[in-house]
């Protein structure tokens, strides 16, 4: 299950990024990051989901056009014969959107918790879908599932984004969330983009470069074994090995 990208006019990508973040040197960038990151995945669990969410393997992982995305029982202990099923989620971020405004970074690790709560306490559809106890759910924390990421698209289906509901649980949790919890470190290859995107600089430095011909066929990515396969445009396909849907990369 993953989130797909969809640019929003709505909000600013950079202009209300939080820069007030603690930048301790009792640890390493490496533990700062993933503190954050897993005291945020906590900070929601309680205030919007009743700390009914299992501990999971967290991850940042770079994949075009998705934002984030959950491997459901991916991880074993080492402890375990081999061949053991897994028994833990991974939930990835893209860290490439940790430039981009508050509320996108923290609805996308929102949008997967749901599908954690989903994998541990519901009925998932299949691999990929996102169907509507999974929207229910969405609309209960205070995000609107959209398959366009604004208002108007619909709320279920296989590729799906979302967006905040106005004065909703989600908007006040994060108001509340503490700095402390936040990312203190973001990509500045992927800050430098939106940058670009911001200011719609035309300089010869800026300006992206030509798209390529259209091509007959597009690659397609399994989320977590990274098998690749090549098809027509809009296909439907699902990794048997992995039991996820793929990701088309243009």
């Amino acid at each position: 299950m993953y989130r797909t990208i969809h640019f929003m006019d709505k909000y600013s990508y950079l202009n209300n990024r939080n820069r007030h973040m603690p930048q301790t040197k009792k640890h390493t960038p490496t533990k700062q990051q993933f503190s954050a990151f897993e005291s945020a995945y906590e900070y929601f669990n309680k205030v919007l989901f009743s700390n009914e969410l299992p501990p999971v393997i967290l991850n940042l992982s770079r994949k075009s056009k998705a934002m984030g995305f959950v491997a459901p029982n991916r991880w074993r202990s080492a402890d375990t014969e081999p061949g053991t099923a897994g028994q833990l989620h991974e939930l990835s971020i893209n860290p490439e959107i940790l430039c981009m405004d508050l509320i996108e970074v923290y609805s996308t690790l929102v949008h997967e918790q749901c599908h954690i709560w989903q994998y541990t306490l519901g009925m998932p559809s299949r691999p990929g879908y996102h169907n509507k106890e999974w929207a229910n759910k969405m609309i209960a924390v205070g995000l609107m599932p959209s398959t366009t990421g604004k208002p108007g698209g619909k709320i279920i289906g296989q590729g799906m984004s979302d967006y905040p509901i106005e004065n909703g649980v989600f908007l006040k949790a994060l108001d509340k969330m503490p700095d402390r919890l936040k990312f203190p470190f973001i990509s500045t290859e992927a800050e430098a983009r939106y940058m670009v995107m911001i200011s719609g600089d035309s300089s010869p430095a800026a300006t992206a470069a030509p798209a390529p011909p259209k091509k007959n066929k597009v690659k397609y990515t399994c989320p977590s074994c990274q098998t690749n396969v090549w098809g027509k445009a809009d296909l439907n396909l699902i990794c048997g090995d992995c039991e996820e849907g793929f990701c088309g990369l243009d």
